[in-house]
């Protein structure tokens, strides 16, 4: 064989080894659809603090409205007006879960057995969650305001009809003391159930991204 014949062969399997590993990084090289998920990915990924780690940017629901779509106050305190503009506009799920919230706890003042305690602790909690998850347009105001209106019912049905037992040597500064510092307590539970309850609705609520397929050969 001559030595331009030997060129011309070597030539060839030099470009058949180019298109093979050429084949082969195309292959491998992501769709267009897998680099938007790494990127969705990357994005969704907690970054930060601890707080971020617990609870993960969730976006907010799709396919809702404007919940300010009306309000045009232009005022000093626009977000505690508009937090109270839209508590007065969807009452129902903050005065129910409040209701529920006031005989659950006026059920854990009962003396009765642990169990029944257990039960009416839990379901307490879980309706300040439920006020966040429906009250989607600000959901921390919604379990604060169920909260809220939930003690001072227990406060207005326990006090007069002896169901909360003070104890008749016990001074009334003191006693407003405890109820007071006990009303801020479930006021901030309230905050943080609420919070949780809208959170999760977002999350539950976020697409999931399907599993991406390869390019075909």
């Amino acid at each position: 064989m001559s030595n331009r014949s030997r060129r011309d062969a070597a030539s060839r399997a030099e470009a058949r080894r180019r298109a093979r590993s050429a084949s082969q990084d195309a292959e491998l090289e992501p769709t267009d659809d897998e680099s938007s998920a790494a990127a969705n990915s990357r994005r969704a990924a907690p970054q930060g603090g601890f707080l971020q780690r617990i609870f993960p940017p969730a976006p907010p629901l799709r396919g809702k409205p404007d919940p300010l779509a009306g309000f045009g106050y232009q005022g000093r305190w626009p977000r505690l007006v508009s937090t109270l503009y839209l508590l007065r506009q969807h009452p129902l799920p903050w005065i129910a879960a409040g209701v529920l919230f006031g005989l659950c706890y006026l059920i854990m003042f009962r003396p009765g057995t642990q169990l029944l305690y257990s039960i009416a602790s839990i379901l307490s909690f879980v309706v300040l969650i439920a006020a966040g998850w429906i009250g989607w347009q600000r959901p921390w105001a919604f379990g604060l305001a169920a909260s809220v209106f939930g003690y001072l019912l227990f406060l207005v049905i326990g006090l007069p009809t002896g169901w909360i037992e003070v104890p008749p040597s016990a001074p009334i500064s003191s006693v407003a003391i405890s109820l007071t510092l006990s009303g801020l307590f479930q006021a901030v539970i309230g905050v943080v159930a609420g919070f949780y309850g809208g959170y999760l609705r977002r999350r539950m609520a976020e697409p999931r991204p399907g599993t991406p397929q390869r390019r075909r050969r």
